[in-house]
């Protein structure tokens, strides 16, 4: 069987590890193109890895690759065009989360998505993380009965807050870019729909979020349309690094997951206590969730069925959940504003 062509825009961080996953690990596939806007990266990519074509331009990637797929990792806010042009010349596509700025640009990408035909893969990489999946298989077979309440802590440290107040511009407020992953889990885990809302927070240390009424830390509390709940909280502002923790509360048991972000299996005794380390950064804790997704992916197009990737319509409700959050967190400015308290 032949090996998925496929093409890669977007080479940020997450980006080169989707590409190196595509050359290196994934042996179904091959990267025959790449594109970025920055002229650098470009002349790394050339140095670096030699054999994909190169481009600037995302249109002509599309034009001039002989290409089977594509891997969408730019910034939310081209998405949709993005997605627009792969439609139009028949590719599959694997898209970075969320698909769209907001619910009502992920029901077009989801139109395009169901229009197309073809393999539809967003990237919620959490749900192929072992420990995820492995509490999936646990509630579908009753081990904790039926779930009731999820907890989602997704926390990044306080060194990439400053950099993220020119990223929020693109990518959309941390309730939506953040959240969406813990959104996501809830409704997969829980097996509903977010039917009420009531969110607050604030800029408590990067004050640049408060002028476009995002926050650095923000809590959430969602009742669910089978009246499960969920809490969530996104932060920006983690002093020990990065820190994603779980827990599914069910009528005859609870999971929790990652309840301690520790790099390693390490513990050092000293003079202040009992001492390890913790993960610094998000790609240290999902790089092989990230290969897995991908993996899955080509193996989908390669099959002609998509069977286990998340869907374009997962991410228009995962969406539609973060606009109730942000929508309820409105309610409590506007309320705060009112009585003095903001």
């Amino acid at each position: 069987m032949k090996k998925i062509r496929v093409g890669l825009v977007g080479l940020g961080p997450l980006g080169k590890v989707h590409a190196e996953n595509l050359m290196y690990r994934i042996p179904n596939a091959e990267l025959t193109a790449v594109c970025t806007r920055t002229q650098a990266k470009l002349e790394e990519v050339r140095r670096v890895w030699e054999t994909p074509e190169t481009y600037t331009d995302y249109a002509q990637m599309l034009a001039q690759a002989e290409l089977d797929a594509v891997a969408i990792v730019s910034p939310t806010n081209v998405h949709l065009e993005h997605v627009r042009l792969a439609v139009q010349r028949g590719l599959h596509v694997f898209i970075e989360k969320p698909t769209g700025m907001d619910a009502a640009q992920c029901a077009q990408i989801e139109q395009l998505a169901a229009e197309s035909g073809k393999v539809f893969a967003v990237g919620f990489m959490r749900r192929f993380d072992t420990s995820y999946a492995d509490a999936k298989r646990r509630i579908e077979a009753g081990e904790i009965g039926t779930p009731i309440f999820f907890r989602g802590y997704s926390l990044d440290p306080i060194w990439q807050g400053e950099a993220q107040v020119a990223r929020a511009e693109a990518n959309g407020k941390w309730f939506l870019d953040m959240g969406v992953h813990d959104y996501d889990l809830a409704r997969w885990l829980l097996g509903s729909e977010a039917a009420q809302a009531y969110a607050c927070g604030g800029a408590y240390v990067f004050e640049a979020f408060a002028k476009n009424h995002d926050v650095d830390n923000g809590f959430s509390l969602v009742r669910f349309e089978n009246n499960a709940a969920a809490f969530f909280y996104c932060g920006r502002t983690a002093p020990h690094g990065s820190h994603v923790e779980s827990e599914i509360i069910g009528t005859k048991g609870t999971l929790r997951i990652c309840e301690s972000p520790r790099r390693a299996r390490v513990t050092q005794f000293t003079g202040a206590g009992e001492v390890h380390a913790c993960i610094d950064h998000y790609l240290d804790r999902w790089g092989e969730a990230y290969y897995r997704e991908l993996q899955q992916f080509v193996d989908e197009v390669q099959q002609g069925a998509q069977t286990a990737s998340a869907t374009a319509a997962d991410c228009t409700r995962a969406v539609g959940m973060a606009e109730l959050i942000l929508s309820a967190y409105e309610d409590q400015l506007k309320a705060g504003r009112e009585t003095g308290c903001f």
